[in-house]
């Protein structure tokens, strides 16, 4: 069961610094002209920590690691970043739009002990990349701190589990950044954190956002045990820093990540091969409107495409008809669940099959983008930039949570959480 402790947060002192000014978005998400526009915002920007500026004279001694530990230290000594005197769980309010409506997330900053992933505390539910954990192991043992969290879900495992408790504290922040509003609180009452960690050890915790840093953590606290004479198990380095969000929250929100692609091969007969396997119809009269309303439609447990530019101009609502015929394709030790993801039937049942965008493909890198916006798709295959688009559905939350169960992983970009957690609200340093 998952052990979620409260912890001592090191945070913005609003006083020297605004938080409005400081958080960021998480540094995968940050284009190198955000970055700029991060870095100009303001002096303490947490960018300048989490992901700084990469110079063409870096080296050992003089890289965004070793400025990075060198701006949090001056930043700790200057008051700017405090650390605050006791321990709590802090209650994070996040408030925002999406498509003309408003929507607030709830979210529980926590210390979570570490676990492997064969232990089946913490679930996974995609594979990682050796890149950007190398990156984040240099940051964590040059900085010590935990700077970004780790974004979860949690769900209580049966009906006996106790209720999650309410959860009211000291108001810390309560600011706007970039149309969000973001209003953090500390909750230090020993029977409110009792019982959120009481809920928490009766619920099955799966992450969201932050496989990499969750593994990094993992690979420094393994670095630092090995280096110990002693160890407690009770060592800072043994917890991670989560943000923590109830798997039934009504404002969690995952957006569709549409393809764009820019395949090895565009058949003639693309359209009729996918026909084999899917019910096909041509939608072009009524443009993006109408392909977008077909997705909307889509039965539960039902796979529906739309596609632009399987024929010059066109539009075609593609609905799966041959289940069977292209679960036959999968690979047969991938779970039921996984088999049944609409991005599987897309990669496994038209990508590889049609275009040749099979799994070292992808890896290679310049097939396929990526959009969370279905006119960006649109734009892209009109101004060539695409030869074709797809544009899925959200994947379901029950899903995302059904294959980490059966312990399966994602394909690549089958989640996108919305809106990214901030970076800046909490750290956590292992002092």
């Amino acid at each position: 069961m998952a052990d979620v402790r409260p912890f001592r947060a090191l945070r913005y002192n609003a006083a020297l610094a605004d938080p409005a000014l400081t958080i960021a978005p998480p540094y995968d998400v940050i284009s190198p002209e955000h970055q700029a526009v991060l870095y100009e915002r303001s002096a303490h920007n947490i960018v300048r920590i989490e992901y700084g500026e990469q110079r063409v004279t870096d080296t050992a001694g003089d890289s965004r690691y070793t400025r990075a530990a060198h701006d949090l230290d001056a930043w700790r000594a200057a008051g700017v970043l405090m650390r605050d005197a006791a321990p709590a769980v802090y209650a994070y309010r996040q408030e925002f739009e999406w498509e003309g409506e408003r929507h607030a997330r709830m979210a529980y900053f926590a210390a979570v002990r570490l676990e492997p992933w064969d232990a089946g505390v913490i679930k996974p539910h995609e594979h990682t990349l050796s890149g950007p954990k190398a990156d984040r192991l240099d940051l964590l043992r040059a900085t010590r701190t935990q700077v970004s969290p780790v974004y979860s879900l949690f769900r209580p495992r049966d009906d006996a589990a106790p209720s999650l408790p309410p959860m009211s504290g000291e108001a810390l922040y309560d600011v706007e950044a970039d149309g969000q509003r973001h209003i953090l609180s500390a909750v230090r009452d020993d029977a409110q954190v009792r019982a959120f960690a009481a809920h928490l050890a009766a619920c099955d915790v799966y992450i969201a956002d932050g496989h990499h840093r969750y593994e990094t953590a993992l690979t420094y606290r393994n670095e630092c045990r090995a280096r110990a004479t002693a160890w407690t198990g009770d060592e800072p380095e043994n917890f991670v820093l989560m943000a923590l969000t109830a798997a039934d929250d009504r404002g969690l929100l995952v957006l569709p990540t549409h393809r764009l692609l820019n395949p090895p091969r565009l058949p003639a007969d693309a359209l009729a091969q996918i026909g084999r396997h899917f019910r096909t119809e041509d939608v072009s009269a009524g443009g993006l409107p109408a392909l977008l309303a077909a997705l909307a439609a889509t039965q539960p447990g039902d796979t529906r495409f739309g596609a632009i530019g399987l024929a010059a101009g066109a539009m075609h609502v593609l609905t799966l008809a041959d289940r069977p015929g292209i679960e036959a394709m999968m690979p047969a030790g991938q779970p039921a669940a996984w088999k049944r993801l609409d991005v599987s039937v897309l990669q496994l049942g038209i990508l590889a099959p049609v275009f040749g965008i099979d799994d070292a493909v992808l890896a290679a890198g310049g097939a396929v983008a990526y959009t969370q916006d279905p006119r960006q798709a649109e734009a892209a295959v009109a101004s060539h930039d695409a030869r074709v688009a797809f544009l899925l559905n959200a994947t379901p939350v029950d899903q995302v949570l059904a294959v980490a169960d059966a312990s399966g992983r994602m394909p690549q970009k089958s989640t996108y959480f919305h809106p990214k957690l901030p970076t800046g609200l909490v750290l956590n340093a292992l002092d």
